[in-house]
């Protein structure tokens, strides 16, 4: 399994934390919130989903779905993954509409 390293950038830019979501390469990229929620589980997917910052499955692609690639972004205002684990704090996961 490939360690999880997502990118952050901890600043009260907007602008610069535009920039620096979308220029970074990587597919999990957060503002202002811990880089320990990049999980499968957090993002809504199962534990073991998600944990890669490649954006392409070490197999590679098969089919539509596999040639399909995802970039997560996380905003956050401080947030640690603490809060979530002692149940102080629930996830909500939210069906996104395309283009959304």
């Amino acid at each position: 399994m490939a360690a999880v390293i997502p990118d952050a950038i901890v600043t009260e830019s907007h602008e610069a934390a535009e920039i620096f979501m979308d220029r970074v390469d990587s597919s999990s990229v957060y503002w202002n919130a811990s880089t320990r929620f990049s999980d499968g589980y957090r993002y809504g997917l199962g534990a073991e989903v998600g944990i890669s910052t490649g954006k392409l499955h070490a197999r590679g692609p098969v089919g539509l779905d596999g040639l399909c690639t995802y970039k997560w972004k996380l905003e956050g205002k401080g947030q640690v993954v603490a809060d979530y684990a002692s149940g102080a704090r629930s996830f909500l996961h939210e069906e996104l509409l395309d283009g959304e």
